[in-house]
């Protein structure tokens, strides 16, 4: 016995159904097809500002990680002054020789950290609306604000140390009349404030220690890299404007 299935006419290629049917297949084609592109196209947008955040707290970061080095070395250094300051008052006649020793202060003072960081930061408004978070702009501003601040005090302070007639270097009477011991106190207490900022600001990130100090040394390798390249750079310049100026002669001969 054969038994043959029929398709319903209601769903019948040409039918009313069958058409309205292909038409919602397509429309709901299409409709994923526009969510998916453009959905897409959202997560990578996203995935995209999300990674330039990253990437510009990162700087930051480290410029301020960088700076609080830069605070070390003085502190280092105002430490070590003091206690060559301490030696000296206890043993006059050793001053013309252990003076020298304070100059290790300035050394530490002359090797500037950049403020390239901090003006991009304090002048370009995109960089704010990148970072999206005012509350760790306005820490960040606070601790720019405050070595700005702490570096105008040091340049007068070092000033008043090693320039005119003050000069703690000219006489073992300067010296004495100087209170080292201020002057360290100063810069210890900046450095712990800077340092708690920078632990402030890490933690509101979520960026640890690890991840910044891995950061730091990517930079660096970078920088180094960089370094490496340049030599070769001006060499092939060099050979460049050589040939140019032997051309020039040749042509000047040739004219004559």
């Amino acid at each position: 016995m054969n038994v043959k299935l029929h398709t319903p006419k209601s769903l019948q290629s040409g039918s009313g159904i069958s058409t309205m049917k292909q038409l919602f297949l397509s429309l709901v084609a299409t409709t994923i097809s526009i969510v998916l592109t453009f959905g897409t196209a959202a997560l990578i947008e996203r995935s995209k500002k999300a990674d330039e955040k990253h990437e510009m707290v990162m700087v930051i970061l480290n410029d301020m990680s960088k700076s609080i080095t830069h605070l070390e070395e003085i502190d280092s250094a105002a430490s070590q002054a003091f206690e060559t300051q301490l030696h000296i008052l206890h043993h006059p006649e050793t001053f013309d020789v252990k003076k020298y020793d304070l100059m290790l202060m300035q050394a530490a003072y002359l090797n500037p950290t950049s403020s390239t960081v901090e003006n991009i930061f304090s002048s370009n408004i995109e960089t704010i609306n990148t970072l999206g978070n005012i509350t760790f702009t306005e820490v960040v501003s606070d601790f720019y604000f405050l070595r700005r601040q702490y570096s105008d005090i040091i340049d007068k302070e070092y000033q008043n140390m090693f320039d005119g007639e003050n000069n703690i270097l000219a006489s073992y009477d300067n010296l004495r009349r100087y209170d080292l011991s201020e002057f360290l106190s100063v810069c210890e207490s900046f450095l712990m404030q800077q340092k708690e900022t920078l632990k402030i600001c890490q933690q509101m990130m979520d960026v640890s220690d690890e991840e910044l100090s891995a950061f730091a040394r990517t930079r660096q390798e970078l920088r180094e890299n960089d370094d490496r390249r340049q030599p070769e750079a001006n060499i092939e310049n060099m050979k460049e404007r050589r040939q140019r100026f032997l051309q020039a002669v040749e042509a000047s001969r040739r004219q004559n």
